[in-house]
């Protein structure tokens, strides 16, 4: 069925080894196409990618309508047949891809972690001194608050499912600890501004916007309110008046302070 050569040949630029087939009978290379075999693949083949194509939109369906409801009702507040309504598909479509829902929550407090942490590591990067990366990553964390619902999801859940799943804040909460420190360190601190102590406080200050935050996405402001001055411009406010009661000498106005 094969011819084999027994001696080593030299064909073009390649040595053929003593022992291998030199050349394989046409019967045994389209014995599947005489049969259809290979064409009648295709389709098959097209139809398993438009299965996993629509799979993965009823994936990113589910956990774009999780988000919102989570971070709008909490995680207690809001139930499988809400989250099916809400993204526009079946109960056994949502169960395919998330039997429970503790599974889902899960889901969320991970890709919200893994956005911040992401936007965390272009932060720490940057050729600023402690202090400047220290608040830099703090106005970072409430730009991801304020733009990214997953984000306001994975905050809520870490709060009302603690020990469940991956923790939000240890995405940031570590990086600005440690650059605190470093600062203090450095002497850009007075010696009565704790670095434990302002950590705490940033911790607040970012459970604070969170709630604003969410307040603002999903209910009507109240009569009065300042549209024009974002969350995100507060805390910067809140944390330079912070800086300037911590710090050793008064900071000087840099480029990009209040982008």
């Amino acid at each position: 069925m094969f011819e084999v050569d027994t001696h080593p040949t030299v064909r073009g630029d390649e040595e053929v080894r003593a022992g291998w087939p030199t050349r394989f009978p046409a019967p045994l290379l389209f014995r599947g196409c005489a049969r259809g075999t290979l064409l009648s693949w295709a389709p098959h083949r097209a139809a398993a990618v438009v299965k996993q194509i629509r799979a993965a939109r009823t994936r990113a369906a589910v956990i774009r309508a999780a988000a919102v409801e989570i971070d709008r009702d909490g995680y207690a507040g809001t139930s499988l047949v809400r989250i099916c309504a809400a993204a526009g598909i079946s109960l056994g479509a949502l169960t395919f891809h998330f039997p429970a829902k503790a599974g889902l929550a899960d889901e969320l407090q991970a890709r919200g972690s893994a956005k911040t942490r992401d936007a965390v590591t272009r932060v720490v990067v940057l050729p600023a001194s402690p202090l400047r990366l220290a608040r830099a990553l703090l106005l970072a964390v409430a730009r991801l608050l304020e733009a990214e619902t997953e984000v306001r999801a994975a905050a809520r859940l870490t709060r009302e499912r603690p020990c469940e799943a991956a923790d939000w804040t240890s995405a940031w909460l570590p990086e600005l600890r440690r650059l605190l420190e470093q600062a203090g360190a450095e002497g850009q601190l007075s010696r009565s501004a704790d670095p434990e102590a302002l950590t705490v406080l940033a911790a607040y200050l970012v459970t604070g916007v969170d709630a604003h935050l969410r307040l603002r996405a999903h209910a009507a402001p109240p009569a009065g309110a300042d549209a024009s001055r974002d969350a995100v411009a507060r805390l910067a406010e809140v944390w330079d008046i912070v800086l300037y009661g911590a710090s050793a000498t008064a900071p000087r106005p840099e480029r990009g302070d209040r982008e």
